[in-house]
This record gives C-alpha cells, structure tokens and sequence, in this order.
C-alpha cells in the first residue's frame, strides 16, 4: 500500500516568492508552535487518495494520463490568504489561486470523471485550491498570526500550469516527505494552420 495524492505543482519563481513570504511570517511569531511547510513541499492537491494498492495505483495513473490529454496548458498567480477552518478557529493558513477562467476547478472536475469511471471514489468535501503554508499547534495563541496572515495581499508571478503530478507521501517521525511517483503533461496549445 502507498499513501497517495496527486497534485498541480507550482513554479521555482512563485515557490521562492511564497518562502519568502512565509519566512517574514515566521520571524514575527518565533514564540508560536507553528508546523511551517516547507517550499518544496507546497503544491495544489486535487485528490488525495490516501492508502490504496497497486490496482488501485494504476487506475489513478491511466485516470490522470486521460485527463491531462483533455486539458490544455493555462496560467494562474498565487493570490490572497486564507484560514481553515475558520478565522476563531484557525488551525491551517494558506496561500490561495487567481484563477479568473476557474481553471483549476475544470482540472479537479475532469479528474474527478476520470478517476469515478475506473472505480476511485469522489471527494464529498468542495475543493477549494489553497497552498497549506503552515498548521498552527497552539491555536488559542495564535490570534495576532491569523490576523497579520490575513490582513496580508499576497500575490506571485504569473506560471504557467502544464500537467499533474502523482506522489507518494511517506510519513516519518520529522513529518511527511513527497516523492514523485509519475507526471503527465497537459496537451500542448498548437493551433495548426492548413496550408495550400
């Protein structure tokens, strides 16, 4: 078994952008017990599937491989900040997507049919893309953090998304590592023109 998630992954320019952003945060609040993710680990989930076998594994990847050759490549800008699961209760901050086209939607949705058709079962919860920057182990102390993440206007570069990444998380006593399992790109934008 392989606990498994598949996932958008973000540029090296929007990740540096998004360490930097988080390390400001975490100078201001060093007295906190906040579990900071770290830059190579943020990415977009679109479905974590936890725990499943290598039937199951192959399903997802046949699932993914249909997908991307449906969706073209677009581009999105990590913009605004967020809590779950609420502001008095904030346990997750995030980092969220501008994403005016509702791109991201669109992938989650295709993947979703795909992975539904080879017997995967559909997330119950909404999506809502989010970059989880950091979970905060001491919540009732953290007011003034929620409220500095959440005041802040946070916006990256613009990338381009060009496929989906399939990892494997592995879960150790220092926290979980990713490691890539297989990536599928996107169909490529080519319009073709017929010469005579």
């Amino acid at each position: 078994m392989k606990r498994i998630f598949t996932a958008i992954d973000i540029s090296d320019a929007a990740r540096a952008e998004c360490a930097n952003y988080v390390e400001n945060l975490k100078s201001v609040f060093l007295h906190l017990r906040v579990s900071w993710e770290k830059p190579e680990k943020l990415h977009f989930t679109l479905k974590f599937l936890g725990d499943i076998d290598e039937t199951q594994l192959r399903n997802l990847t046949e699932a993914v491989a249909a997908a991307t050759g449906k969706i073209s490549n677009f581009k999105i800008r990590i913009a605004g900040t967020g809590v779950f699961p609420s502001k008095r209760n904030a346990r997750i901050l995030w980092l969220g997507v501008n994403d005016e086209q509702a791109n991201m939607q669109k992938v989650k949705e295709v993947l979703d049919c795909e992975c539904f058709e080879r017997g995967l079962a559909k997330e119950n919860r909404d999506f809502k893309a989010h970059l989880t920057i950091a979970r905060l182990r001491e919540p009732h102390k953290s007011a003034e953090l929620v409220e500095k993440h959440l005041s802040e206007n946070f916006v990256s570069d613009e990338f381009t998304v060009s496929g989906i990444t399939i990892y494997e998380s592995r879960l150790q006593k220092s926290g979980s590592i990713y490691s890539i399992v297989s990536k599928y790109e996107f169909k490529e934008n080519v319009t073709t023109e017929e010469r005579g």
